[in-house]
């Protein structure tokens, strides 16, 4: 397969899974890092994964900025 055909697939292919995504299911979840904003492509699956993940660590940061 030539490199343009691989670009264009890769834009569309699931950052966690690598499954393919239809343009109609993308889902696009920008994190901000240290080292930047960090631009992932998922599927639905786990975009929903991703973000139960993230739920349960801002509720565990949360707790831990709490005094006792």
């Amino acid at each position: 397969m030539s490199e343009w055909i691989k670009k264009l697939i890769g834009a569309h292919t699931c950052w966690n899974c690598n499954n393919y995504i239809d343009k109609k299911s993308i889902y696009k979840v920008t994190v901000d890092t240290l080292d930047g904003p960090l631009n992932l492509t998922m599927c639905q699956e786990c975009a929903e994964g991703f973000d139960d993940m993230l739920k349960e660590l801002e509720e565990v940061i949360a707790e831990r900025n709490k005094p006792i």
